[in-house]
């Protein structure tokens, strides 16, 4: 397994993290053709604007985790990895894991003449912190990954 360069890991503030890391988000991804040709970047946010970001994050909305596109103006495969909030970085990681695998399957049936391809993850904090409430009820997370 190769692992796809790095191109960029931001600093996070304290009480953020990465849900997961390039080694295993290249484990998750073996095999792609896509990999051959593609950058990973971490980011901080996934919006240029803090103070959206922000706001999502108070009202524990919806936050990207996992993004990748064919990047045309570069010429490469452009994987992006969202920090979240330290608290949600154990749920965050586990429902990860579980949406790469089907974007994998996607990525590998796409092939790589297919370019126009792209997989957004996305997690509901609110949908993310139910399983620590007993009272909250059953927890599908699997209906906040958009592919």
């Amino acid at each position: 397994m190769d692992l796809i360069p790095t191109a960029r890991k931001e600093k996070l503030p304290k009480g953020f993290s990465y849900p997961l890391g390039a080694k295993a988000i290249c484990e998750a991804l073996n095999a792609i053709p896509q990999a051959e040709n593609a950058r990973l970047w971490f980011e901080w946010r996934d919006e240029y604007w803090a103070s959206k970001w922000q706001k999502r994050l108070a009202a524990r909305g919806s936050i990207t985790l996992f993004h990748i596109a064919y990047a045309e103006y570069f010429g490469y495969w452009d994987i992006r990895v969202y920090s979240v909030p330290s608290e949600y970085s154990v749920s965050a990681r586990q429902y990860l894991l579980t949406a790469l695998e089907r974007v994998r399957g996607e990525l590998l049936a796409a092939g790589i003449e297919s370019r126009h391809h792209h997989a957004t993850v996305k997690l509901s904090l609110s949908e993310a912190e139910r399983p620590a409430n007993p009272f909250a009820g059953g927890n599908d997370l699997g209906s906040h990954a958009r592919c």
